[in-house]
Order: C-alpha cells, then structure tokens, then sequence
C-alpha cells in the first residue's frame, strides 16, 4: 500500500499546489527515507516554484539512488533548460534518450533547447522524431510550431496549430503558445483571441499575460515596429546581430560625415536622431509600452505594480521634459534647455529601474537617473556654466549606456 502522504501530495501536484505539495512529500520522506517516487514528485515541485537549487540538488539525489532512470535525466535537463544552461540541457537529455529512445517528450525537450540555442532545422527535425513516436505529444507539437513561426513556413504552422489545438482545444500553454506565433507572424486579431483563451483558462499564467499586453501595445504604430524589428532580430545569431548592429553605425557614421560635407547639412540631425532611437531604443521601449498600457481600458490591468510605476515614471518625465523645452522656447533662457535635456536623459535608467530583478542593477539605474536630475536642479547653484552641466548629463547617459552590461 503507497504511502498516504505521497498520495496526498501527487492530489495536491496535480492541482498546481505545490508549495501544499512540497510538505506532504517531506512527510512522505520521513516515512520511507529515499523514496525514488517521493523525491521525484519533491524535485518537480520545486522546479514548479523556480527553486531550481533545491530541485537540482534532489535530482542529482535521484540519480545516486538509480544511475539509469531516464526519468530521471529528463528532470535534471529540465532544470538545466530553466538556468539557461542549454548545452548541459542537451547533453543530459541525450543520456536520458541514450537509455529509453521511445519518449516523445525527451524530443521535445530536445527541440526547445535547439530552439534556445536558434537552431531552428534541428528543432524542427527533433519535435517530427517526437511526433513520430505520438502524433499528439503536445510538447512536440507546440515545438514545432514555434519551430515552423521561427522558419517562416507560415503554411504548415497553420496545419499544426488546427492540430495542436484539435488535440487539446483547452490547453492553456498551447493557446498561449498560438498567441505568440500569431503575433510573430503579424496576426494581431489572432494573437489576442489566443491570449484570451489561455488567460480565461487560468488568469494567472504569466506567458498568455506577457503575449496579451505585448499584442495590445503592438497596436501602437511605434511598438508595432519595435516589436517586428524584435522578432526579426531574435531569429539572428549573437554573431549576426553583432555584423547588423555594427554595420548600422558604420554606415550612420559614413552617412553624417558624407552629408556634413554637401549642401543637404539639414539631413544630420534627423539621421543623427534615428540612430540613437535605434541605439537607445532597447532601454526606452519596454517602459514606453508600458506607458501605453496605461491607457488602455483593459490593458492597465495586465500591468503588475512595478509595470505601473515603471509607465508613469516614464510618462513624467516626458511631461517634464516637454514642459521645460517649451519653457525654453518661449523665455529663450537656456537653463531649461539643461532641464529638458536632463529629462530626457533620464527616461533611459529611471522608469527602467523599476524593471530590473537584480538589487546592484536596480539600484544602479536610480542612482544614474537621479544624478542627472541633480545635476539640472542642483548643478546651478555651483557653477554658471550651463554647457559643462549638460555635458555631465551627457557622460552620465554614455557611461550608463556601457556599464549596465556588466552590473549584476
């Protein structure tokens, strides 16, 4: 007879409980100490709950216990998989097909990472081997239409979800999943109908609600083609994206000094302003969105608390900003032009700030954005010299602009 607590808490798993779970399983484990099934369901749980240290811990526990669970292998990659560590991942779910090849879900496993790792043929190629072994495996077929979205084989991407979806008409990660390849795709209408349907299935599962306020602010022209500009980008190899980034300022700087030297002079300033929307766009768009969102009558919902502090920080300061350089234009007194530009400097670190997960990141972003703050508001009551002031704001933004890649 199974153990009561275990019992219990595969009842309370199965209802997504899991943190319930967790201590039914631990009394399960001071019943039978080194229970394979109880520590197998104790490891899930905490991979449910992102405690990927504690859940890789007790895997690593399983395989001490039995060397040649594939089952077991299959977990290990899985928490791999959500550290990010996609090559670990492959090779660990590779040992686990090494010793049972006839489960469709280590194929999908294996095309995720392959889809991670942007090799999206091989992706393809190891959701089909899954599916050979169960036409509706629905791991494999939500990889491979993620797979299909990312080749652009819009035809067959269709036939998958209509089976996909034909499959298991109520499964949230696959409406969800839809959703997202709709929106790749350009199908905003779709995407949206998809999000609705995951997020009316369960309310809480964090991929619809990121794909369904991303498709309400890919109705804004701007973010529309921020987002196409995204998807196009994310297909690129980290080497791709390198050659594109670097070759956009080449020709940006071969452009100004081209211009600089002819009668079209005029042309610098708004070739000089498109680049450095296309150079600083990265750190203002996410907050820009979510300024959008605050707009919209269902949208504002989807937006957490720091999601919301994050719009209107970004929106004051666009006030702000304008305010002052109208100021400037009406008085003529270049002290507000200092203001305006330490405003806009600042859209950069400060409403991002309220985005960022690690501690040094997020306290470095509002240390930047409220220096150059300072440095308008304050800076006058030490020196008059209203150039060397920008000029500080302006070192402040470049020097953000380089050490945010290396503070964690």
């Amino acid at each position: 007879m199974e153990n009561q607590h275990y019992l219990r808490g595969v009842q309370l798993f199965s209802l997504g409980r899991y943190q319930d779970a967790i201590a039914y399983f631990q009394k399960a484990l001071h019943d039978i100490p080194n229970d394979f099934n109880s520590l197998f369901h104790l490891a899930h749980a905490y991979l449910n709950l992102d405690d990927l240290e504690k859940s890789e811990d007790i895997a690593n526990a399983l395989l001490k216990i039995d060397p040649d669970d594939e089952n077991a292998y299959f977990l290990l990659s899985q928490i791999y998989f959500s550290k990010s560590e996609f090559k670990k991942a492959l090779e660990i779910i590779n040992k686990a097909i090494s010793i049972y090849p006839y489960k469709a879900d280590f194929f999908g496993q294996k095309s995720y990472i392959n889809l991670n790792e942007k090799n999206y043929e091989s992706a393809l190629k190891f959701a089909n081997e899954g599916l050979a072994l169960d036409p509706n495996n629905k791991l494999c077929l939500n990889a491979r239409v993620q797979a299909l979205t990312k080749l652009e084989r819009k035809e067959e991407v269709s036939s998958t979800i209509e089976n996909l979806l034909e499959k298991d008409p109520e499964n949230v990660y696959s409406h969800a999943n839809v959703g997202w390849s709709k929106l790749e795709n350009g199908n905003t209408k779709e995407a949206l109908h998809h999000f609705k349907e995951a997020l009316a299935l369960d309310p809480n599962f964090d991929y619809a609600r990121e794909g369904m306020s991303t498709a309400i602010k890919a109705k804004n022209i701007v973010y529309n083609l921020y987002l196409k500009y995204s998807f196009w980008m994310s297909k690129k190899s980290s080497k791709q994206q390198w050659i594109f980034i670097i070759g956009i300022y080449l020709a940006y700087r071969f452009s100004v000094k081209l211009l600089s030297n002819t009668e079209y002079t005029f042309l610098v300033i708004p070739i000089v302003i498109a680049y450095l929307l296309f150079a600083l766009g990265g750190w203002l768009m996410e907050s820009l969105s979510n300024a959008i969102l605050i707009f919209d009558n269902y949208g504002k919902y989807l937006l957490d608390k720091d999601q919301q502090k994050s719009g209107q920080v970004f929106l004051a300061l666009t006030l702000g900003a304008v305010l002052a350089l109208i100021t400037y234009a009406v008085l003529e007194n270049q002290y507000f032009l200092l203001i305006g530009f330490s405003f806009l400097c600042s859209l950069i670190p400060l409403p991002r700030g309220f985005l960022i997960d690690g501690k040094n990141k997020k306290i470095f972003h509002f240390a930047i954005g409220a220096l150059m703050l300072l440095i308008a508001f304050l800076g006058i009551f030490f020196t008059d010299d209203l150039m060397l002031l920008g000029s500080g704001v302006l070192i402040l933004l470049i020097a953000f602009t380089w050490l945010d890649n290396f503070i964690k």
